[in-house]
């Protein structure tokens, strides 16, 4: 899921009253406000979104779980039921939950809810199951819901039509969205990125290229963690190499809160010439003061 996350994420935020619109399956929903989801005690996926919203002139919480499959820790009812308790406890207003599953054979199974006991003793959970395999590609292609556009791919296309005719709709509808060159680079790379999941990208990198791309703030983004992943690598690579008795995992976890690349270039410089990984932590704690 990590490839997808934060582009998932930016898509939900800017346009969430689209997402929302999506959840409740009625225009009658308006956000009021993103929810920080970073400091929840209980924190049940990495992409989680929670919003308040205003639902036919209620105040409530729209929690929104996208999973690419389907959950492999914990079944999926309990982990919606853990983060709606805690969302709950917190701010004591009605949650409603929805998990969007990406992936075509992703949530078949999933029961949409949690329960036990009866009337008199027991839970009862319930969030709304949206499967987007399951959805009509051509309402939302005809629909003005530019944040949902890069999704339209994994939907169903019209019956009859075939993979490439509907592929190249769904490019077609994003080339005339009244957006600006940014948005439009960003929501062709959220396109690209999120067809991987269901289809082969060899036609689509036809109807894509990299210029229609290269204005998205992503790419630029994507480099530079590239960019970061490799230099951590090779720190990692440089110490296992010199000290292979030594556990080298400290010191991947101290670096994976950097982000300068570089500082990192001169943490690669210290692990060719460190003594040890125990000095080599010493100087990556010392240059962070």
């Amino acid at each position: 899921m990590a490839q997808y996350d934060e582009i998932v994420k930016h898509l939900m935020d800017r346009y969430a009253d689209e997402f929302a619109m999506l959840s409740f399956g009625t225009s009658d929903v308006q956000v009021l406000e993103t929810l920080d989801t970073e400091q929840q005690r209980v924190k049940v996926h990495r992409n989680d979104m929670t919003f308040k919203v205003l639902l036919h002139n209620e105040t409530v919480l729209l929690h929104i779980e996208v999973q690419t499959e389907d959950s492999r820790d914990k079944p999926m009812p309990l982990r919606v039921l853990a983060y709606a308790s805690e969302l709950l406890l917190r701010h004591e207003l009605p949650v409603y939950s929805v998990v969007i599953y990406l992936s075509p054979k992703a949530g078949v199974n999933d029961p949409g809810g949690y329960s036990y006991g009866n009337d008199e003793f027991g839970l009862q959970h319930r969030y709304q199951v949206i499967r987007l395999a399951d959805l009509d590609g051509e309402s939302f292609l005809e629909a003005a819901s530019v944040g949902l556009l890069p999704f339209t791919p994994l939907m169903k296309p019209p019956e009859g039509m075939n993979t490439e005719v509907w592929l190249e709709r769904c490019v077609e509808k994003i080339e005339a969205a009244p957006v600006d060159s940014q948005t439009r680079g960003t929501l062709f790379f959220a396109l690209t990125t999120l067809s991987s999941l269901a289809h082969d990208l060899t036609f689509l990198q036809k109807l894509i290229s990299e210029a229609m791309m290269q204005e998205s703030p992503f790419i630029e983004q994507l480099m530079q963690q590239g960019a970061r992943e490799n230099s951590i690598k090779n720190i990692q690579s440089v110490l296992t190499e010199r000290f292979p008795q030594s556990d080298v995992q400290p010191v991947v976890h101290a670096l994976e809160s950097i982000q300068d690349l570089d500082h990192l270039t001169e943490l690669l410089r210290t692990a060719v010439k460190t003594s040890g990984v125990e000095a080599f932590l010493q100087a990556l704690n010392g240059s962070e003061m």
